[in-house]
């Protein structure tokens, strides 16, 4: 009910806007987007997908050949309209017309096994791609509750009562190290825990003992933190541990995103195109309202000038993406004249955009690039048959200069230097800022 009255509100305040600017001659390019009663029904029900509703999955033993094949050409046909990586793919990993791999790829001609072997096809193809942009079968971020090993297998309405069971984790490897003082009352490491990333809220023990330590190094000159390790999962207990309580002003940057045509990745814009009040949340991502317009022309107004030009081809608008982030001061700041972040090649998805935030509040990033990320315009949607959900990000994400995110990945302030790692490269800095 308080959905359906926002949503009444919203449109409501967009008639009145509409109604205030109706003498102002629209440009010949400008783009409506409608709310349709379809994608509204499936705010409704919760279900994160944008625009196909809940189907039951068949038996595995009921589906025949041509119901996998069927899903296969769905999977292609919303790849084609609506992925807008292909270029970069073909960049990365060097390989030519990567779709038509993927198609070549296709389905083993043994129809007995197929209901066995389906997903495990698909995600080989989706491997040559590299999985960039969050592209999975059945992504793990999709689901919500603990798994055992015992759990049924999942139905199409698990995902859209977000119930689904958590199947795999984002693995992050055991600790090298543990936080310590490196000098007493001067230098300390910080080791961000194993399962800092998995999860939104940080276990209670090593939240604990974090917190400890923060409070034991209060005032030292440098604080390093390591998250090197880290490859991925959730933003969110680093970006209220060491981002908002150690910025005191609000920590605001935009970026750039695109999409294709398609009717899958408009619809994504549409979901995500809903301004959140910066004074309702800590920590928001917006799509700036108004700033959509013709990829071209929204590149060439931004000035971006290292966009690639056969990639801007196969796009069809860009618009701005705002991060914002208030002070909080309910956790304990670091509260030392440097704080260091270790990066490394490991870091993607949720680690490279801790990477890029801390860039932004003034960290001093070193070590290595941080890995790729596109983790905007992120959508599931069930293939129409097997029931088997797809994942991806559609917002192809630029720098300021047009690079895209997941080819160019966020740079430290300084590299490794040969043959130190980023610790010692640390440490070697700050012995020469003491001379």
């Amino acid at each position: 009910m308080r959905k359906t009255l926002l949503l009444l509100i919203s449109l409501f305040v967009l008639a009145v806007m509409a109604a205030c600017n109706d003498d102002v001659e629209p440009e010949d390019w400008e783009i409506e987007f409608e709310v349709e009663q379809e994608y509204t029904e499936l705010v409704e029900q919760n279900i994160d997908d944008n625009i196909d509703a809940s189907i039951p999955i068949a038996q595995a033993n009921q589906l025949t050949y041509e119901d996998f094949w069927y899903d296969f050409e769905f999977l292609l046909q919303n790849l084609e309209e609506n992925f807008p990586f292909f270029g970069v793919i073909e960049r990365r990993l060097r390989l030519s017309n990567p779709l038509e791999m993927f198609r070549n790829h296709g389905l083993p001609e043994d129809a007995d096994t197929l209901h066995l072997t389906f997903p495990g096809r698909i995600r080989t193809g989706f491997g040559m791609f590299g999985n960039i942009a969050h592209l999975d079968l059945n992504p793990p971020w999709h689901w919500r509750r603990p798994w055992t090993p015992s759990s049924p297998a999942p139905h199409i309405s698990d995902y859209a009562s977000n119930t689904l069971p958590l199947a795999r984790h984002f693995i992050n490897p055991p600790l090298q190290t543990h936080s310590r003082i490196i000098e007493e009352g001067r230098i300390a490491l910080i080791m961000t825990p194993p399962d800092f990333f998995n999860s939104h809220v940080i276990s209670p023990q090593a939240a604990r003992e974090l917190r400890d330590f923060i409070g034991e190094i209060q005032g030292y000159e440098h604080i390093i933190i390591d998250f090197r390790h880290i490859r991925g999962g959730w933003y969110t207990s680093f970006k209220n541990t060491f981002i908002r309580p150690n910025i005191s002003e609000p920590l605001s940057f935009y970026e750039f995103a695109f999409i294709t045509d398609g009717e899958r990745a408009q619809q994504t814009y549409r979901n995500m195109s809903v301004a959140i009040p910066r004074d309702t949340d800590s920590f928001v991502q917006n799509v700036v309202d108004g700033s959509i317009m013709p990829a071209e022309l929204f590149a060439e107004q931004h000035n971006l000038i290292n966009m690639n030009t056969d990639d801007l081809e196969n796009l069809a608008y860009g618009f701005l993406l705002e991060t914002f982030a208030q002070p909080c001061s309910l956790r304990l700041p670091l509260l030392a004249d440097n704080i260091w972040l270790l990066t490394g090649r490991r870091n993607y998805s949720a680690a490279a955009i801790s990477a890029r935030l801390a860039k932004e509040a003034g960290f001093i990033l070193v070590g290595q690039e941080a890995g790729t990320r596109s983790s905007w315009g992120r959508v599931h949607f069930p293939l129409p048959r097997t029931g088997h959900n797809i994942g991806m990000d559609l917002f192809y994400i630029t720098d300021d200069t047009g690079r895209n995110t997941e080819e160019f990945p966020v740079e430290p302030h300084y590299f490794n230097r040969a043959p130190l790692d980023a610790l010692d490269t640390v440490l070697a800095i700050i012995a020469e800022r003491s001379e």
